[in-house]
């Protein structure tokens, strides 16, 4: 199962990046200032950096938005806390979906 989940993964980020890779530098390349190649190989370099600063970084980023002591334990262990949690967040995606649908008409 974990091999499974890594290859989607994998196959998620090259799709990704296949349609994002180039969007960075498209105007070094659309001015002439770089070659095809030499853009594409920045825009991968670049990916790659990221990529790898993203490894180092995540776990403090995680621990930083984890929202750890927002609310109390006790609170967060109740199962009326989740339920209103998860009514709270269905109401706002219908109120948001209904507000949109108006003006879209």
């Amino acid at each position: 199962m974990i091999i499974a989940l890594i290859i989607c993964g994998l196959f998620l980020a090259y799709a990704n990046g296949a349609n994002d890779n180039f969007k960075g530098v498209a105007t070094l390349y659309g001015s002439n200032i770089l070659s095809y190649k030499n853009a594409l190989t920045l825009a991968t370099i670049a990916t790659v950096a990221g990529s790898l600063t993203s490894i180092f970084i995540a776990k403090g980023l995680i621990a930083a938005f984890s929202g750890k002591g927002l609310v109390p334990p006790g609170v967060v262990a109740m199962p009326s806390f989740a339920l209103s949690i998860a009514l709270s967040a269905a109401l706002s995606g219908y109120a948001i979906f209904n507000l949109i649908s108006r003006i879209a008409q």
